[in-house]
């Protein structure tokens, strides 16, 4: 039996100032697997209404206006409006691979490394305070990375350990980023007062060329580690496992080499995340590099791009894109396509079938 080697899957950019009719649509598309995700360990295992609220409402209350309106857009279920507070969600380990470079501009480029299979594939560009953004965004109401209208270029990515508490989900505390942090000061400022359930390295960059990586975790304070380059590890953590199936340490090597060695311009640097070992074609066992992004502070503007397209964005003109792509794993695909709830194992920790 012939086993596919690739699977087909659409891109979208979209505008909208304020969530409405598109992002309905998308969340409509969405919502039963997110649902399924969500409640994948059972009602109880999740925080009720009133415990996501008032979260909300004690460490990110410039936010309940528009989460009030994707609560609304979503129907008003109660299910609904605790997966898009995003607080103790279900554990999820993403990859990621990023670098700041400061040769003849300053640029944040990252590799998206994670399932397509759990993966929506939405760029957004809007105004929902005082900034306007362009983001790839996640679980609707939160972003993987972004770039706002006040040069702020925010990503992150996994930082490898297997502890996940009480806090709220990566995604939505990027957003809250990018909305109402101007620079890297004040983002560090934020991320400082946010718990989050999991651990993460967010990366900082802005308009005057400061940059800053955090790492941050569950229960423990913020660390500024002020390095340009970060990968799946982080000072303290020890999964030795999970660092060897998905090459953390030689992809940081390697970019901390390329970065080093300041051979190469902005635009050449961020093609080096087309190839190994910063590319992967894991996608199946979910570790394939699903999109690389650069934003560039100074200029406004950000790019995402594949290896044969990009797209490029900036704040003044902004098209809305359909780009349709064949990821190639040349490993093959199961025959059965896996749904949010089936993605991982019955138990908190998914097994690393890499």
């Amino acid at each position: 039996m012939t086993i596919a080697s690739q699977m087909k899957f659409s891109f979208r950019a979209f505008a909208e100032d304020a969530p409405d009719k598109t992002w309905r649509q998308e969340f409509n598309r969405r919502w039963p697997a997110y649902r399924d995700w969500f409640l994948r360990f059972g009602e109880r295992e999740r925080p009720t209404y009133l415990e996501s609220i008032r979260a909300l409402q004690r460490y990110m209350p410039e936010m309940i206006p528009v989460y009030e309106q994707m609560v609304d857009l979503a129907g008003g279920g109660d299910r609904a409006a605790r997966f898009l507070a995003q607080y103790c969600p279900p554990p999820l380990f993403r990859g990621c691979s990023q670098a700041v470079y400061l040769e003849d501009a300053a640029v944040l480029v990252r590799n998206y490394d994670y399932s397509p299979y759990v993966f929506d594939g939405l760029v957004m560009r809007s105004k929902f305070d005082q900034r306007a953004v362009v983001a790839m965004i996640d679980c609707m109401s939160g972003v993987l990375d972004g770039i706002n209208s006040d040069g702020l270029a925010v990503s992150m990515s996994f930082g490898g350990r297997q502890e996940f508490g009480s806090g709220f989900g990566i995604p939505l505390l990027l957003r809250y980023l990018l909305e109402y942090a101007g620079n890297v000061a004040e983002a560090c400022e934020l991320l400082e007062r946010v718990p989050v359930h999991g651990a993460y390295n967010v990366m900082l960059l802005d308009r005057d060329a400061n940059f800053e990586t955090v790492a941050i975790a569950t229960g423990q304070q913020p660390l500024r580690m002020g390095t340009r380059v970060s990968t799946n590890h982080q000072p303290g953590s020890s999964w030795p496992i999970y660092e060897e199936k998905v090459g953390t340490h030689l992809r940081y090597q390697h970019l901390e080499a390329v970065t080093a060695a300041r051979q190469l311009d902005a635009y050449q640097f961020s093609r080096q995340f087309l190839v190994p070992p910063l590319y992967s074609s894991k996608f199946a066992r979910g570790f394939g590099t699903l999109y690389s992004a650069a934003f560039y502070p100074q200029t406004g503007t950000c790019e995402y791009f594949w290896p044969e397209h990009s797209w490029t964005f900036d704040f003044n003109k902004f098209d809305e894109y359909k780009y349709r792509i064949n990821f190639f794993d040349p490993e093959g695909y199961p025959h059965q396509r896996q749904s949010y709830g089936e993605i991982y194992t019955a138990k908190p920790l998914p097994v690393l079938n890499y």
